[in-house]
């Protein structure tokens, strides 16, 4: 995840790899004062860019 900013891997942590307790794109949205579509698009990306270093 060193290929992402820190607000992209947070939202990656934040919605997947936390099993205990994932956030919703609205709670993510608070936290970063944008909209939930746009944590949306941040999450979207970000696993862009996560598939491509891994088929690279």
């Amino acid at each position: 995840m060193e290929g992402l900013d820190e607000r992209s891997q947070d939202i990656i942590r934040a919605r997947w790899l936390d099993e205990d307790n994932k956030s919703t794109l609205q709670e993510l949205a608070d936290r970063y004062g944008v909209s939930a579509e746009r944590v949306r698009q941040l999450e979207k990306n970000a696993m862009k860019k996560l598939r491509a270093a891994i088929e690279a």
